[in-house]
């Protein structure tokens, strides 16, 4: 591992997956590269950034996936693993939801992420960090980190029972930012309106938080002020794929937030990355995107945020 060198502003913490995704009307799209990171660090790069990624890889990574990382990304944060390269099958139907099938035996290593002791010295100088995970690996790691931390809670621990969890970690460890979904926040919550649950989130000790909507928006609000700033969702004209299009959200989101952008700008930058993920399969291809209509999808959703 390469210690030297001078550290990406944006890190990505989680582990790489390979998808094969079957649609509802059964199309498939096979060896597609995915994991929360992937998704959400293509966030960021579409805003120009080349952020470093910590993450577990396993035997039989394809090669292409290998070329896509090292083109958008700083790679001195993967960690080889001498077991098999995880594998799921990434199965939608018609009403949205989604079941994944592991494909490989071995799986713990890459659904617990990246650890601590993986982050190359020089990312401890990085500016802001996206994490996908539960309450007991963020705890770990707000501990680790000295940036801006934005925290995507792992669906699995969204659940009504873990109010206390959710208020713990809240307001015991070092987190700038909260994205979950809708769905998931009202797991937690209860049948809140988005405006209730950013008030539950502050109750509980968020700072910032970004209540993705899917096609309804988003709504981000910061504690300490009071502002709340609703995003509208960029009009897409055919939704292809919506995986991982939360993680390019908060990937872009954070890009904003680090370059000192307001709620409001880092919100539309995070809603443009979003519409370029669900257009195509799998992860977004930050360098095949025109900056021009990058740029020009920014200046509309900014025309139809509201305060």
């Amino acid at each position: 591992m390469n210690a030297g060198g001078t550290a990406p502003r944006i890190v990505g913490i989680g582990a790489i997956f390979i998808d094969d995704i079957v649609l509802p009307d059964g199309r498939t799209h096979m060896a597609q590269p995915g994991g929360g990171v992937l998704h959400a660090l293509m966030g960021a790069a579409l805003w120009d950034e080349r952020p470093g990624i910590v993450a577990p890889v396993g035997q039989g990574l394809p090669d292409e996936v290998r070329a896509l990382l090292e083109a958008h990304f700083d790679t001195r944060g993967l960690v080889q693993l001498p077991i098999p390269q995880i594998r799921a099958w990434q199965i939608f139907e018609d009403d949205g939801t989604r079941r994944e099938l592991f494909r490989v035996r071995e799986t713990e290593p890459f659904t617990r992420g990246a650890q601590p002791e993986h982050l190359p010295e020089v990312y401890r100088g990085s500016q802001g960090y996206y994490l996908l995970q539960g309450f007991d690996d963020i705890r770990t790691w707000s501990h680790t980190l000295s940036g801006l931390v934005l925290w995507e809670p792992l669906q699995q621990v969204m659940l009504l029972e873990n109010r206390e969890p959710m208020r713990a970690v809240l307001r015991e460890c070092r987190i700038d930012v909260i994205s979950p979904n809708l769905v998931e926040a009202q797991a937690v919550y209860g049948a809140l309106t988005p405006d209730e649950l950013l008030t539950a989130f502050f109750d509980d000790g968020a700072q910032i938080v970004a209540l993705r909507m899917g096609e309804q928006g988003s709504l981000l609000g910061r504690r300490a002020t009071g502002e709340r700033q609703y995003i509208p969702a960029f009009p897409v004209h055919q939704v292809v794929d919506q995986t991982g299009a939360g993680n390019t959200y908060c990937g872009g989101l954070l890009c904003g937030l680090v370059n000192g952008k307001t709620l409001a700008e880092a919100g539309a930058a995070a809603a443009v990355a979003a519409s370029f993920c669900i257009e195509g399969v799998g992860a977004l291809r930050a360098n095949s995107i025109q900056r021009a209509e990058r740029d020009r999808r920014f200046r509309q959703i900014q025309q139809y945020s509201r305060a």
